[in-house]
């Protein structure tokens, strides 16, 4: 989520932030820490550089909508068609489309989807809400006939609940 702009910030924050479990040992100097700012180990830092810092390469929201398609439901958003986006510009992929992110219960599938042929990396994990997929745990795959890169993960948990309308936080870091 990024860092607060104005205030008191903690290193406990700092580290979260960072990808590190609160309450932790973490050190301002630690290489994940600095990375959030850009420094070299060593030199002089002040805790008012980490205003606004982020870790993630992409940060949407998604309002969750829904389509039936014989008897089984897709939750999430598919582009013009159900659900709505913050950003459709994928920030890490030079501006590419996105087509979808969803849950299909049919297959027990979280997808996300762009337009154009991608390779993969860019990302190190997906969170949607507070739940966190692995890149490398994913299905990667490029479609010619579609023209589309996908990102498919196995898994029963719809991260996108069934609530239509409800807005879900995505965060690529």
């Amino acid at each position: 989520m990024a860092l607060p702009t104005s205030g008191a910030i903690s290193l406990n924050q700092m580290h979260v932030e960072a990808g590190g479990s609160s309450g932790t040992t973490a050190s301002i100097n630690d290489a994940d820490i600095r990375a959030l700012i850009g420094k070299a180990s060593g030199v002089q830092m002040s805790f008012s550089e980490w205003y606004g810092a982020s870790a993630s390469v992409w940060d949407i929201d998604i309002t969750v909508g829904n389509y039936n398609f014989k008897g089984a439901n897709f939750w999430g958003y598919d582009n013009g068609f159900y659900g709505s986006t913050s950003d459709t510009t994928c920030d890490f992929k030079s501006g590419a489309t996105l087509e979808f992110l969803h849950w299909y219960s049919a297959s027990n599938t979280l997808t996300f989807t762009l337009a154009g042929n991608h390779t993969n990396a860019g990302f190190t994990t997906m969170t949607v809400g507070s739940d966190a997929y692995n890149r490398s745990a994913s299905s990667y795959s490029y479609s010619s006939g579609n023209n589309q890169t996908t990102w498919a993960w196995s898994t029963t948990t719809n991260s996108f609940g069934t609530t239509v309308g409800a807005v879900k936080d995505v965060v690529f870091t």
